[in-house]
């Protein structure tokens, strides 16, 4: 198993990044990340009053994987999500999607045990790990670690999870692939911009997938298959979802646009992933259908 630790990332995938390690396909590789706050949140002093000098949101690598071309795609599995034992919740005042009526800063402390949040004395709650940002390099001049893109990114999708497979676009030799942004637990929306910010241990083992363009990431659960949206603008974002999956269904299930169209309706849940200031910062969306019906 190949480890990068979580002192190599990065806060923008750039094409200018340097590669910090090379893989072959197949490999498995241990990626150790920092939290959203790069570990710098460790007391309930500690609050989210300034701007990170370097940014949100660190993603460990970018590696580099032979043979990976633009044109082709990944399939990264996620094998395992080990958490710390603590991580943090927080307000940010005016900010998230109750800005109106967030007044004070804010931050929680939480220790997790086994599975379970500690929040306060008396209430706990289960763990739900999930991978918050992973993507490719994009052409160009890159993008921050903080957005999604064709590329994947912060995605903040809960379905990118232990069990998972994601499916991202190759838009640069070696693909520079980087993840990071772990939480805890998320509930769909992240409607304060925080889920459970946590370090954390990522296992995955990468795949490339010769002339398998994708247009954008798709995630594959041994229950569903789900595509993926951003946009600063709520509608645009939950259209782009529909139209992947629209053409995703024709792909697979040999069906005319109107007989997919229709079957959306009946079938297809379209999903909220982020949504914390909606015509400021971009919300992600997803569309869900069963492999059942896709088989």
């Amino acid at each position: 198993m190949i480890r990068i630790t979580r002192e190599q990332i990065v806060y923008r995938l750039d094409n200018e990044n340097a590669t910090v390690a090379t893989i072959n396909s197949g490999d498995t590789v241990l990626f150790e990340t920092f939290d959203a706050r790069t570990g710098t949140i460790t007391s309930e002093h500690h609050l989210l009053d300034k701007p990170h000098p370097k940014g949100a949101n660190p993603a460990t690598g970018p590696i580099a994987i032979r043979g990976a071309e633009p044109g082709d795609s990944l399939c990264v599995h996620i094998e395992d999500i080990e958490l710390a034992d603590y991580g943090f919740l927080a307000v940010k005042r005016g900010e998230g999607l109750l800005a109106h009526m967030a007044n004070e800063f804010a931050t929680r402390i939480v220790n997790v045990n086994d599975g379970i949040v500690e929040f306060g004395r008396r209430l706990r709650f289960p763990t739900q790990p999930m991978v918050g940002v992973i993507g490719t390099t994009p052409v160009g001049t890159g993008v921050s670690t903080s957005f999604a893109g064709t590329h994947g990114g912060n995605m903040d999708n809960k379905y990118v999870t232990t069990g998972s497979r994601i499916y991202l676009p190759v838009s640069v030799p070696g693909a520079g692939l980087a993840l990071g942004d772990v939480h805890g637990a998320m509930g769909d929306g992240e409607i304060t911009f925080i889920g459970l910010e946590i370090c954390a241990a990522v296992t995955v083992r990468v795949e490339l997938c010769k002339g398998d363009s994708l247009r954008r990431p798709i995630i594959e659960t041994d229950e569903y298959w789900i595509t993926t949206g951003d946009h600063t603008d709520l509608a645009s974002a939950v259209r782009m979802a529909a139209e992947e999956m629209v053409q995703l269904m024709q792909e697979r299930m040999n069906l005319s646009f109107e007989e997919a169209y229709m079957l959306m309706s009946a079938v297809v849940d379209v999903q909220i992933c982020q949504c914390c200031e909606p015509g400021e910062f971009p919300v992600t969306t997803r569309a869900v259908i069963s492999k059942e019906l896709m088989q």
